[in-house]
């Protein structure tokens, strides 16, 4: 079973074990890059399996004013990888699953979340579209490695 809860930035190293798979640093910075982030506006979050750190992502609550895809209200869902050392066990898809109720518990009120996906990287969309993510059938094309599809979460 997945939990998911907030990263402290003074205990990032609970999740500097994590490491990409061949391809992936395409799509996602390395995890070392991730906790380098300082601007305040972005929350860190850590997913366990039983007490194993297996995944991490941030939560962006600026992510609209960069973003002119995204409605003013809307947040970002940042950088979010399963080591590469847990993946195959559908750890990806339970972390999405379990994602819509967490956001809510630990954001009330804040309803509407965006994030990109590189068109290249089936897997992640199809995983996010299980998830409960809805296509918008927009392309952000200002992404490091190529084209990427515009993902909402909308918890109404």
């Amino acid at each position: 079973m997945i939990t998911i809860a907030d990263l402290p930035r003074d205990r990032v190293e609970e999740v500097l074990h994590l490491t990409l798979g061949p391809g992936q640093e395409d799509f996602v910075g390395t995890i070392d890059e991730m906790v380098t982030d300082a601007l305040p506006c972005r929350d860190f979050h850590v997913a366990r399996e039983g007490a194993e750190v297996v995944g991490f992502f941030k939560i962006d609550r600026d992510y609209a004013p960069s973003h002119d895809f995204a409605e003013p209200h809307g947040w970002g869902l940042r950088g979010l990888l399963i080591g590469a050392q847990y993946q195959g066990r559908g750890l990806g898809r339970a972390l999405l699953a379990a994602l819509p109720a967490y956001l809510s518990a630990r954001y009330p009120g804040q309803r509407l979340y965006y994030l990109t996906v590189n068109c290249r990287n089936a897997r992640a969309y199809d995983a996010y579209l299980a998830g409960g993510w809805t296509d918008s059938g927009g392309l952000y094309l200002k992404g490091r490695a190529g084209p990427q599809n515009i993902l909402r979460l909308d918890l109404s």
